[in-house]
């Protein structure tokens, strides 16, 4: 049984289990005569659909793609598995949610893959939690934050970006105790077809009232919103110290902008989403300053980083963002499992399972008992117009029963 739960000392404490189990069937499906493997890519397409999908989400498509694309392309080149090539399944998914189970669906019976890597968001990353956990195949989402993901401790789901609920921590964690603000505003995405926003500020306005500082404000916007003004004169009436952002990039940086062209100077606070070009491009000049979640450093000095953003850089013409970064970490962790346990479902999953200290581009991977990345959480501020490590770092840490 759990002890009483801890106080809050700058950490999260939870109670996790030990690593989940399969308790099926310890085969799954096994074949040793096909002459390819397929691995499954599920995410947004690669280019814009009038009334299905922006150009922002489209953009997340083609990083997502191009990371596992490299990665399954890096592991053809040295040899495949056994001799066979590693081929990329990709299905493409916006819309409804009905299309994605649709997707999911022939990724799994009729495409026959032995593992999915998706999606970037938490809505279809469940679609394929379920999905997979049906039919036995493991899946791991590389950049959905969303918490409830691994909170039911589903053995065939495994994720490569810390959620949402660590994210916010970090931030209340250096906006109130580091940098010594007690008068904080939330601003978030509060849109029918999204929930990340909502999820995400619902995090952040639970650890801060924990911490003993509630929110002073909160407002919403919509994805596409062009007109922030009446979320500037809400800042302006209330008059917080800082603000957070927990919502999409372009209209993250839209209403920077607009807040900094009002005259406004609270300091500006986001989580990982903003951490890309996106939301420099939208702010412009007035990203300066604002300090987000870093998921991603292509400045560590590590040579398999360092060789991912020159191996990048060369095939697509543009450095890698953490799309690309997490989506190339999620397919090697794959091709190990593979390579490792063979072509077994129930083996893939088990060697997924017990990634720890797994080399990746976005630092050592090393999963818990239910299936998260634990990895201590950095900090960018923006300075002349790009992310530079603030130095400062956050770590979880889980207390057993």
């Amino acid at each position: 049984m759990a002890g009483p739960p801890l106080p809050y000392k700058g950490q999260v404490y939870r109670s996790l289990p030990d690593t989940v189990r399969f308790p099926g069937p310890r085969k799954a499906r096994g074949d040793t005569s096909v002459r390819e493997v397929r691995v499954g890519l599920f995410g947004p397409s690669l280019k814009p659909k009038p009334g299905i999908s922006t150009p922002q989400t489209a953009r997340m498509g083609l990083s997502l793609f191009r990371g596992a694309k490299l990665a399954l392309d890096e592991a053809n080149e040295e040899g495949g598995y056994k001799g066979r090539p590693f081929v990329l399944v990709h299905r493409q998914v916006d819309g409804p949610w009905g299309i994605a189970s649709r997707e999911m669906v022939r990724l799994v019976y009729e495409d026959e893959v032995w593992a999915v890597l998706g999606s970037v968001d938490g809505p279809n990353s469940h679609i394929a939690e379920q999905i997979c956990t049906k039919a036995w195949v493991p899946v791991v989402t590389p950049t959905a934050t969303d918490p409830s993901l691994t909170q039911v401790n589903d053995p065939w789901l495994f994720r490569c970006i810390p959620t949402d609920e660590d994210q916010a921590a970090a931030l209340a964690e250096y906006i109130f105790h580091v940098k010594g603000y007690t008068k904080v505003g939330g601003v978030f995405l509060d849109d029918d077809n999204e929930n990340y926003g909502r999820i995400g500020m619902g995090e952040f306005e639970r650890t801060a009232r924990r911490m003993g500082h509630p929110l002073t404000m909160k407002v919403g916007f919509r994805l596409g919103q062009k007109d922030f003004s009446d979320q500037v004169e809400l800042v302006t009436k209330d008059g917080p110290e800082a603000l957070v952002i927990w919502g999409t990039p372009e209209e993250s940086g839209r209403f920077v902008r607009e807040l900094r062209e009002a005259g406004l100077k609270q300091d500006v606070f986001g989580s990982s989403a903003l951490a890309v070009p996106t939301f420099l491009e939208a702010a412009g000049r007035w990203a300066e300053g604002v300090t987000v979640v870093y998921p991603y450093d292509p400045s560590r000095p590590d040579s398999l980083t360092q060789q991912f953003n020159r191996r990048f850089t060369e095939r697509y013409g543009e450095p890698p963002d953490f799309y690309a970064a997490y989506a190339y970490d999620g397919m090697r962790m794959i091709i190990y499992a593979i390579r490792k346990a063979g072509l077994n479902q129930g083996r893939i999953r088990d060697v997924l399972a017990g990634i720890r200290g797994f080399p990746g581009v976005t630092g050592p991977i090393t999963l818990d008992g239910s299936g998260n990345r634990v990895t201590p959480l950095k900090l960018a501020v923006v300075r002349g117009g790009r992310f530079v490590d603030t130095g400062w770092s956050w770590g979880r840490s889980h207390r057993r029963p």
